[in-house]
């Protein structure tokens, strides 16, 4: 038995320099792979900023617009709203800035430029962007279709979760909570690394209470902030709680 190990070890003089290279490679390969998973983390990032920012937007033109139809009457509301405004276009500074600092972050990193070709395919497809505008207009059925149909043609991987919650969100608009229900639990579990994740609890739980699924609704919703929540989701589910509770 000895003597054959010792032949073996003769034979086999690179045996461990070949194991060496086979490593490095295995970890360079690893390093690339997240490089490409930290861009797309930050890609999907940039692309939920933006939406916060598009939300943002009506707000305030909605608030400014109070704010000047209220000229007339007392000064108490429009210093009441002022200060909303404010902090709403204070919040959309905040978010450009991010957005920026995010997509300088993205450039000024040498190693990902390599990951260029891989950089063209996270692009969001227009019919995306057309979908949401298509929510956020009420065509709630048109903003369904839409974003069915962009689930069956092979989406980006990083949309895939937010395409789920969109028509879940359109069908929570049209009171149709088990579809809603139903499309928030499959973000939540075909997606639990997305970025859609709290936003999906939070819903799910509003889902629950709009459909008078009170005790269901607390339960979700307490759940939800057990999870570490972003500051933003987790005062709109404290806030949910308040309502219901």
């Amino acid at each position: 038995g000895m003597e054959d190990d010792d032949r073996f070890a003769d034979e086999d003089p690179d045996g461990f320099a070949s194991v060496d290279q086979k490593t490095d490679r295995g970890e360079l390969k690893g390093d690339v792979e997240s490089l490409q998973n930290q861009q797309e983390a930050l890609i999907s990032k940039v692309r939920e900023l933006e939406e916060v920012l598009i939300t943002l937007e009506p707000k305030i033109n909605a608030a400014t617009e109070r704010i000047e139809g209220d000229i007339s009457a007392t000064t108490d509301s429009s210093d009441f709203l002022e200060p909303e405004v404010e902090d709403l276009k204070a919040q959309m500074a905040r978010l450009n800035e991010e957005i920026s600092r995010i997509k300088m972050q993205k450039a000024s990193s040498p190693k990902m430029r390599r990951t260029k070709r891989h950089h063209t395919k996270t692009k969001t497809p227009p019919e995306y962007n057309k979908a949401l505008a298509a929510y956020r207009s009420r065509n709630y059925d048109e903003s369904i279709l839409l974003f069915q149909n962009l689930a069956l043609s092979n989406p980006p991987k990083s949309l895939r979760d937010n395409i789920a919650f969109w028509i879940g969100s359109n069908y929570l608009a049209l009171e149709m909570f088990d579809d809603a229900i139903l499309q928030y639990e499959t973000v939540l579990n075909k997606y639990p690394r997305g970025n859609k994740v709290h936003d999906s609890r939070y819903m799910l739980g509003v889902s629950y209470s709009k459909k008078g699924e009170t005790s269901r609704a607390i339960e979700v919703l307490e759940g939800a902030l057990k999870r570490n929540p972003t500051a933003e989701v987790r005062g709109k589910i404290l806030a949910q709680l308040n309502i219901i509770q």
